[in-house]
């Protein structure tokens, strides 16, 4: 992505927050309704609450090349009253990193402690993922409990592939919809840490194409660093699963995570659980 690109992509999400807000929300008690074309605020008054000039934010919000300093960064995000995860964002598309991702082709997908460490787990779904959250290597329990991943050169191992292109994944996921906005949110947060790499514009293209809804979720530009959503599950075969959701980073430098998913210990979801673990034993961890 260059240059020009990042620059629009800011715009897009000052945009996208700008018109979710009311002028009251933004402590404007005496704004005049009546004219108002289109929700939201408008341009000159987010520019105005933040103390910067309307020329100088059109600028920003149309994509112009234009510096921006940390203290009119924070302004915005007061203004349009960023969350936590949000700040970041736009701290990330207006402080990019300088060096792209390093992770290579040539390098190792999964190193074989990681895939010892899923061994070591048969009594909870566990996979590694990377920063694209495709499933790189998982244990049998997981491939039980959320479908075969599919082969490297294939979409089924991609989280929001699954998420908006398989029917049986709205059908199993108690609360699909929070769950697929939540991990369209940490979706969003990597393609800005990775923002350089074009397999996201391209995948992103071919999302929109092929699912209405992630078109119009992708356009809403929802934002989020970690999604830790608990998975509850109605399984065609164990029944209910109501998994709690661990996300650890790798520290190394493959943009990986490890996912852990533990059963709630009241309902009798551990007992559920075990009962596929028992169909996994005679599997082996499968990688990629």
């Amino acid at each position: 992505m260059n240059d020009e690109q990042k620059r629009q992509e800011i715009g897009q999400f000052l945009r996208s927050r700008r018109l979710r807000l009311t002028p009251q929300s933004a402590g404007l008690q005496h704004a005049d309704f009546t004219r108002r074309r289109t929700k939201g605020l408008r341009r000159e008054e987010v520019a105005a609450l933040a103390g910067i000039s309307l020329p100088w934010y059109t600028s920003l919000e149309q994509g112009r090349d234009i510096n921006v300093s940390d203290e009119v960064l924070d302004s915005l995000a007061r203004v349009l009253r960023l969350n936590g995860d949000e700040r970041k964002h736009l701290y990330l598309l207006a402080r990019p990193p300088r060096t792209a991702s390093n992770q290579d082709s040539d390098q190792p997908i999964v190193s074989d402690s990681l895939k010892y460490l899923l061994d070591q787990m048969p009594s909870c779904p566990a996979y590694i993922s990377d920063s694209k959250m495709n499933v790189l290597a998982w244990n049998p329990l997981a491939s039980s409990v959320f479908g075969s991943f599919g082969t490297a050169d294939s979409r089924e191992c991609n989280m929001i592939w699954r998420m908006y292109m398989l029917p049986s994944y709205r059908t199993m996921f108690i609360g699909w919809e929070d769950l697929a906005g939540s991990l369209l949110g940490h979706f969003r947060a990597m393609y800005t840490r990775h923002i350089e790499d074009p397999w996201y514009t391209e995948f992103i293209e071919e999302m929109s194409e092929g699912s209405a809804e992630f078109a119009a979720r992708w356009g809403n530009y929802e934002v989020g660093c970690i999604s830790q959503l608990p998975r509850v599950i109605v399984h065609p075969r164990a029944g209910l699963l109501n998994l709690s959701t661990h996300l650890f980073p790798v520290h190394d430098s493959s943009c990986q995570f490890l996912n852990v998913f533990t059963p709630d210990l009241q309902d009798g979801s551990v007992e559920r659980l075990a009962t596929l673990a028992e169909e996994s034993k005679s599997k082996q961890t499968v990688t990629i």
